[in-house]
């Protein structure tokens, strides 16, 4: 692999935070108190109607809140300093700036983030959208949404990590493919997890 173990990892992560984000500011604010018991209770978080909920996620003491998400994707960036070209992570800074002075701008802030990573070298693209994949599958399976599409590209996203050595993945990823429930997504995204910490 050209990318250390480590730094994929925060790539990772990094497209994990972002698309949570992302996913988050599509639903906020939440005004159906059972869709925002349903969300709740899928992520155990201690809210209990639309309102509560959405004063957990503006309350940057709150794990799950938008500003802890944004801090840990913040985090990542910085990681990746040595990582991302020259022109990508100055971008990427100016935005973190923005939202970090004014937290309005976060969810605007996090769909320019993943365009600018987009964008970047083929392995970088490639760990943001198994964490991006991931992100999505795991929200599926708790909100029992359909999850046709994020398989298929779970599918290609395995098969180029089978290309740069990779090759164990697969196997737990089939067994995630043919039944796609909660034990076999935490077989898999614990494998994906132990690959990381393999030392390169």
């Amino acid at each position: 692999m050209i990318l250390l173990n480590s730094n994929a990892q925060h790539i990772f992560w990094l497209g994990r935070y972002l698309t949570r984000i992302q996913y988050l500011c599509s639903q906020f604010p939440f005004h159906n108190n059972q869709d925002a018991l349903e969300y709740a209770h899928a992520f155990c978080l201690p809210a209990f109607d639309a309102s509560s909920l959405n004063t957990l996620l503006l309350d940057t003491e709150q794990p799950s809140s938008f500003g802890q998400q944004f801090q840990h994707a913040k985090d990542n960036v910085q990681d990746l300093r040595g990582i991302f070209s020259a022109k990508a992570y100055a971008e990427l800074n100016q935005l973190i700036k923005n939202a970090t002075e004014n937290v309005t701008y976060i969810c605007d802030v996090a769909g320019e983030c993943q365009d600018i990573l987009e964008a970047e070298s083929e392995d970088i693209f490639l760990f943001f959208t198994l964490g991006k994949n991931i992100e999505q599958l795991d929200r599926q399976l708790r909100l029992k949404q359909d999850r046709t599409i994020t398989l298929e590209s779970i599918d290609k996203t395995v098969d180029l990590l089978s290309q740069i050595g990779w090759n164990g993945v697969d196997s737990a990823w089939q067994q995630l493919k043919l039944n796609p429930d909660s034990m076999n997504f935490y077989h898999f995204s614990d494998y994906v997890q132990h690959l990381f910490e393999v030392d390169a």
